[in-house]
């Protein structure tokens, strides 16, 4: 069984454009969501899932640089499409996936999500944010299976060009997330220490968010 973690990412964020190569510390954003997950005791393989445009060519470029795998698709929009043809390539059984404006994502919680999704045979497993976990640690995990059977239904011939199914393109596990009866879905809650702090974001989707994550990581 092969364990492997698909961190999608790119350049062309809207509110916070090239977010994940601004750099903290003298390193990218995106460097720290990477080497994270190198800690993780239960991930055989790291992925960093992109597309093919033009503005993605420094991030996609920076991260083989620092030895790790990069795949880039073709369709900029369906990124469901990308984790399925990256797990076909990589031979994933199980996958991971984390966002790139994740810098600090924590190997500990994700080996956590990794273990519940293993020892109760679930389709598919997430963070509890951000009811219980603050964003910034999110981490899904689902089987193989679980994603070819949201792949042949959202990307068949006769929903490929329905609007109706773009957000479950857009959104890798949105599909799941909203059809819980045809799956076996699972929830890690964070503990009460954890919920005092909850509404605090720690993703990075604006300015405010990366000024917070850069003081953390100057700081630790």
């Amino acid at each position: 069984m092969k364990i492997l973690c698909i961190v999608q990412a790119r350049m062309g964020s809207e509110r916070l454009p090239g977010k994940v190569m601004k750099e903290i510390n003298e390193k990218p954003m995106i460097s720290y969501t990477l080497n994270s997950l190198k800690k993780s005791k239960y991930i055989d393989e790291i992925v960093l899932a992109t597309s093919t445009l033009e503005l993605n060519n420094p991030l996609a470029e920076y991260v083989k640089n620092i030895n790790f795998n990069v795949f880039r698709g073709e369709d900029e929009d369906n990124v469901l499409e990308r984790y399925k043809l990256v797990a076909d390539k990589y031979a994933g059984d199980v996958i991971i996936r984390v966002t790139g404006d994740c810098p600090l994502i924590n190997p500990i919680i994700v080996d956590h999500v990794v273990t519940k999704f293993l020892m109760y045979d679930y389709d598919y497993v997430r963070l509890d944010v951000p009811d219980t976990f603050q964003r910034g640690f999110d981490v899904e995990v689902f089987s193989k299976e679980a994603l070819n059977k949201v792949y042949d239904k959202v990307c068949s011939k006769e929903n490929i060009n329905n609007k109706d199914y773009a957000p479950f393109r857009e959104h890798v596990t949105f599909y799941i997330y909203n059809h819980q009866d045809e799956f076996k879905v699972g929830y890690v809650k964070g503990e009460d220490k954890y919920f005092e702090n909850r509404e605090v974001n720690l993703s990075v989707d604006t300015w405010e968010d990366f000024d917070r994550v850069t003081v953390i990581l100057k700081n630790n």
